[in-house]
């Protein structure tokens, strides 16, 4: 690792957690409708709940703002080649919460871009979306094993605990 910190790069090591059935979250926010992205209004929100996202983060460069777009359409075409789903938590028609669950057609469904609009965070959106989803693959997706990938060290890792992912 140390050729790659001289190469200027930094070295994250996050934790990989997996579930082979959910708990319900305590106290969960369901108020939302949560469902699939269906519409290309959808997926426009997607883009722009991404950039908001990317930019409470520190990361709002035209670059960046580009990277996301094109994150964005290949999350489409994962779709569309019937290779996961994205879900979002949606009030009054506005995209609050959004995720993505891949499927590699063996029985594992991996989560991924789990992330909350700035200014809807901390009222149990992304526990519920990812309970929800998880659900889904667990059920219509035929998987078995369900993974999640945390920062050790960052709040979400204790909500995916409490649904009952436990480390690997």
């Amino acid at each position: 690792m140390t050729e790659l910190v001289a190469a200027g790069l930094t070295v994250e090591v996050d934790t990989v957690l997996v579930a082979t059935s959910l708990l319900e979250p305590a106290g969960s926010n369901l108020s939302a409708d949560f469902r699939r992205l269906a519409t290309p209004g959808d997926w426009s929100q997607a883009t722009a709940m991404r950039r908001a996202v990317a930019a409470a983060d520190g990361f709002a460069s035209p670059a960046h703002q580009l990277f996301l777009e094109r994150q964005i359409d290949e999350d489409r075409r994962l779709v569309g080649a019937g290779h996961g789903q994205f879900f979002g938590a949606f009030a009054s028609g506005q995209l609050l919460a959004l995720l993505g669950l891949v499927t590699d057609g063996t029985g594992v469904a991996r989560f991924q871009s789990v992330e909350t609009h700035p200014d809807h965070r901390r009222r149990g959106l992304a526990s519920q979306l990812v309970y929800q989803a998880g659900c889904y693959g667990l059920g219509e997706m035929g998987a078995r094993n369900l993974v999640i990938v945390a920062d050790p060290s960052g709040p979400a890792i204790r909500i995916y605990r409490a649904l009952g992912f436990i480390p690997t």
